[in-house]
């Protein structure tokens, strides 16, 4: 995939996800008449700050050694998506990050967790469907090798969101996890 045809799908997959989340946030305070706090977008106090910093920083070395083990003991191939992304221009890269961190955790765990949590009354149904939804998206473009970190951080965004039941705290760690993913671990490899 060139440069300018990645950039292009890139920007019309960021600006889906977008026109998704303004969807949700209009259903959300005009259909169902609530406000954005019954989706967990709420500002998070200094506890919930550590731990979403903490455990995406912890999420992404788990991520990375549990998948380093499983590569060199399964003789993974790596998936092409990483290079992929490293072949974006820097302002390109900095929206995938920042396009995922926020409008991943709005459609995948705020609004989806609070609502089946409301529907059959156990947070952990509606974690578990979030969860397995979220790595069923993600494992056509990152394949078997690139399912197994996304396991362990779909894990630690889901457990901390239950915990927090704040969308900011989960969008802190998923910033920390795609940033060393995106912008630090290539420059080791």
């Amino acid at each position: 995939m060139g440069r300018s045809v990645g950039s292009r799908f890139v920007s019309a997959t960021s600006l889906a996800s977008w026109l998704l989340v303004g969807t949700i946030l209009v259903l959300v305070v005009y259909w169902e008449r609530r406000q954005l706090p019954s989706i967990g977008l709420r500002v998070p106090d200094r506890k919930e700050v550590a731990v979403g910093l903490g455990a995406g920083l912890g999420g992404a070395v788990l991520g990375l050694l549990v998948t380093g083990v499983a590569v060199v003991t399964l003789n993974l191939e790596q998936p092409e998506t990483l290079s992929a992304i490293g072949q974006l221009s820097l302002p390109v890269q900095i929206a995938v990050v920042g396009t995922a961190v926020v409008t991943e955790e709005i459609l995948w765990r705020g609004y989806p967790i609070e609502r089946l949590t409301e529907l059959t009354g156990s947070v952990w149904v509606g974690a578990v469907v979030s969860g397995f939804v979220f790595l069923a998206v993600h494992f056509p473009s990152w394949g078997l090798v690139g399912a197994i970190p996304q396991a362990v951080f779909t894990v630690v965004l889901v457990g901390v969101y239950v915990w927090s039941r704040n969308i900011v705290a989960s969008m802190l760690t998923h910033g920390i996890i795609n940033l060393i993913m995106i912008f630090v671990l290539p420059a080791f490899l």
